[in-house]
Parts: C-alpha cells; structure tokens; sequence
C-alpha cells in the first residue's frame, strides 16, 4: 500500500475515533452494540479489494441497516451494557447485524461474477449459432465460399490484385 493509499484509508479514521469516544461517555451501550456490529464495513474500509467509488459507502449503508434495528432493541428492552451483551449474545442479532454486509459483499463482489458468467454463457450461445449457419452457408454453397473467404471475395480489390499478378 502506497503513502497515498493510506492517507486515503486514515482519512476517515480520526472522526470515527472522536464519535466513538463521545459516544462511549454519552451512550455506552450503544456504542459496544454499534462498534461490534459494524465491524464488516470497518474491515472493508482497509481492505477494499475492488476500490470501485462507492463500494465501502454501500457496504457501510446496508452493514448499518442490519445495525440500527439491534440498537432498537436495544433502546426497547433497556438501555444497559448488561442488555448491550444480551443482545450480543445472540446468535439472531448477529445475524441481522452482519446480514446487511453480507448482502452488500454478495451485491459489490458476487453479482459482477455472475453477470461474467451469463455474459460468457451468451457469447457461446451466440458462437455455436455462427458456426451453424456457417456450416449452413458451406453446405449450400460449397468449399469453393471457405476458399474465397480466405483469398478474398472474386472481384474484390484482394482478387484482382492477385489476378493481375498472375498475368504478368
């Protein structure tokens, strides 16, 4: 990773640090629930393996959207670090907490892999096509058209260039 590249991936990280911090006094609990389940876009954010501009900013949105209904929870049953742990402890919340980056992986970094394959799967569709009218034209027309494709179409300028040299 380049100096650049860094700077780019701390750029954010100095705010974030501040946010948790003031959080941690005002709303502990929030905070451990928050921290926790948002580790998927915080690891992306210094992993990124695509760099494409917005990928992180999509997996942030959609890991948060499985986050935010935990924190409900959270608010609803009592706003404790014991509950924060609660809460933690289930396999349910974790689910839901990290569904969202699951789904936001499988959208940034699954989805153009399938789209290659059916692109792919099309293309050798559309060769297979090709060579049977190919195979279609050679039957009605004969050998002779193969021939003339390689030579080039009789009275094209390929053609007559070679019949002039074979008069001379």
């Amino acid at each position: 990773m380049s100096a650049d590249q860094a700077k780019e991936a701390t750029k954010g990280v100095l705010p974030l640090l501040i946010f948790l911090g003031v959080g941690a006094v005002v709303a502990p609990p929030t905070i451990i629930v928050l921290t926790v389940g948002m580790i998927p876009s915080i690891v992306a954010t210094f992993v990124n393996p695509s760099r494409v501009k917005g990928s992180i900013a999509a997996m942030t949105a959609l890991n948060l959207a499985g986050v935010v209904p935990v924190i409900g929870f959270l608010w609803e049953r009592g706003h404790t670090i014991d509950q924060a742990m609660r809460l933690l402890t289930d396999v349910f919340m974790w689910l839901l907490m990290f569904g969202g980056a699951g789904i936001a992986a499988f959208l940034l970094w699954g989805v153009p892999i399938v789209v290659q394959g059916v692109y792919e799967v099309q293309a050798r569709h559309l060769v297979g096509k090709l060579e049977k009218r190919r195979m279609k034209m050679i039957e009605e027309w004969g050998g002779r058209i193969v021939e003339d494709s390689k030579t080039g179409v009789p009275g094209s300028a390929k053609s007559q260039k070679k019949e002039s040299d074979t008069k001379e």
